[in-house]
């Protein structure tokens, strides 16, 4: 399936040039049409995770246009905010236009920091990659309306654990050898390798373990076994980011997995960390609200469900009239946040200034811009 085109004003993609806002691919909701499957067994799982770059040296493309920054909102973009606001500030205003070949150097540096992971983030990356890659071959390999195919058929969940350490071990190697510089949105970077922050080889393994360990306890529950023989018409785009119109601000929302069902729909949210489900309901409740503005069907006919990977916790999140608006208003106020910052910082360009740095030293210890902030 191939994405609709962004607006100009989107910011840019891995690699250079406009991208969205988190890195990802963008789609119409609905499901596409699909290939007839091939009658032989599937080889072994596909290096489809790896991220490297094809050739051993990238050229920021130059600039072809003006670009609009405007401003937008997501779930992770109004974190970010309430952390530090300068740490927004250097993800989404520092860091624009970093990808071309004459920027200014500090937004270079600031675009390369900004795409950054920490350890942490890199596993549940990772995972996400990895289940997505497992339902993209189910969804091509089983034409619409097809209910009869067995997905041990086309996954082979040791053949896909050990793919996840082959990958971590590649771009593990990249990263500690500073290839992301070179291209940062395609290539891997860990935060601990730029900044040669020491970690002990235990730490690291965890980091395998805690992967290898979330992959395989997805493909052995209750939730894959559903999900996986569910006809892959009633699919909703996953892993790409789209976007959908909040009282004039593009709310952004990229669905882990989504489906329609005789009720309404669901949508999940794959999670590796701790289980905090009060905290990421916000986000399942965007999830409604995107599916309504994409198909029509209600969002309080919308179920979320956050799954924790490591631990096979399912947490159901069921929209409410009440829940639904306490959404909105807190985007409502979150956005209004954002914009008395930029309106301190006055045009063309806002000043960082507008966006004072946290006075909690210790957000700065893992955060990528801490060179930049001298911190």
């Amino acid at each position: 399936m191939r994405a609709l085109p962004l607006k100009a004003q989107e910011q840019p993609q891995r690699g250079g040039g406009p991208e969205i806002e988190d890195g990802r691919g963008h789609g119409e909701c609905h499901a596409p049409s699909l290939p007839a499957p091939p009658s032989e067994a599937p080889p072994a799982p596909p290096p489809l995770l790896d991220r490297r770059a094809r050739h051993a040296r990238f050229r920021y493309p130059p600039r072809v246009r003006a670009l609009e920054n405007r401003l937008t909102w997501s779930k992770s973009r109004g974190e970010t905010f309430d952390t530090c606001h300068r740490k927004y500030w250097w993800t989404y205003y520092g860091a624009w236009g970093g990808w071309a070949s004459d920027a200014p150097e500090e937004a270079r540096q600031a675009y390369m920091l900004k795409n950054l992971h920490s350890r942490w983030t890199w596993v549940g990356d990772v995972v996400h990659r990895t289940i997505a890659a497992v339902f993209t071959r189910l969804r091509d390999r089983r034409p619409s309306g097809q209910l009869d195919l067995d997905p041990d058929a086309v996954v082979d969940p040791e053949a896909e654990v050990e793919e996840v350490t082959r990958l971590m071990r590649r771009e593990f190697r990249g990263s500690k050898e500073g290839r992301y510089r070179a291209d940062p949105k395609r290539i891997t970077g860990l935060v601990e390798h730029e900044y040669a922050t020491p970690v002990a080889d235990a730490e690291w393994k965890e980091m395998n373990r805690r992967a290898v360990e979330g992959v395989r306890g997805f493909l052995a529950s209750k939730t894959f076994a559903e999900l996986s023989t569910s006809d892959p018409a009633t699919w909703f785009p996953f892993e790409q980011l789209d976007s959908f119109d909040f009282e004039g601000t593009s709310v952004w929302a990229a669905l882990d997995f989504g489906r329609r069902t005789p009720d309404g729909a669901e949508v999940y949210d794959w999670k590796t960390g701790e289980e905090r489900a009060e905290e990421n309901t916000l986000q399942l409740l965007c999830y409604a609200m995107f599916v309504e503005s994409k198909t029509g069907i209600p969002a309080e006919r919308v179920r979320g469900r956050l799954v924790y990977v490591n631990t096979g916790t399912v947490h159901e999140v069921v929209p409410t009239e009440s829940s639904l608006a306490g959404a909105r208003r807190r985007m409502r106020d979150s956005i209004a946040d954002m914009r008395r910052r930029l309106e301190i910082g006055g045009p063309p360009e806002p000043s960082k200034l507008a966006f004072p740095m946290t006075d909690d030293l210790a957000k700065c210890e893992t955060c990528p811009f801490r060179r930049l902030c001298a911190r």
